[in-house]
């Protein structure tokens, strides 16, 4: 009985727990928590604030710390930045807007 009380205090509704998952993993939005680059970036370099940031392109993936060279962007809402990954990637790519430290 002691067991069945203590499971009914854990049960999160679905609302609750499919918004712990987006905030965990960062795949359930475009972008993360963090600022998002936009034309005045054009030409900096910026760091990479997510755990880890997938370039797709070379399909290698950036770590926090690590840097991105913003070039362009795609579409008005400037989901995703074209640029060159440094670090582990050393490549050019696209990345998933929202995931600097300094934009």
């Amino acid at each position: 009985m002691t067991v069945r009380k203590n499971i009914a205090r854990l049960t999160l509704g679905a609302g609750t727990l499919v918004a712990l998952l987006a905030a965990s993993t960062g795949v359930a939005h475009a972008g993360g928590p963090y600022p998002y680059a936009g034309n005045d970036d054009i030409g900096r370099r910026l760091t990479v604030c997510a755990n880890d940031l997938l370039v797709r392109g070379p399909n290698k993936t950036l770590l926090r710390g690590q840097t991105f060279d913003v070039k362009s962007f795609s579409g008005p809402d400037k989901e995703r930045v074209w640029g060159f990954a440094y670090g582990y990637v050393n490549d050019h790519g696209w990345v998933e807007n929202g995931w600097f430290c300094d934009a």
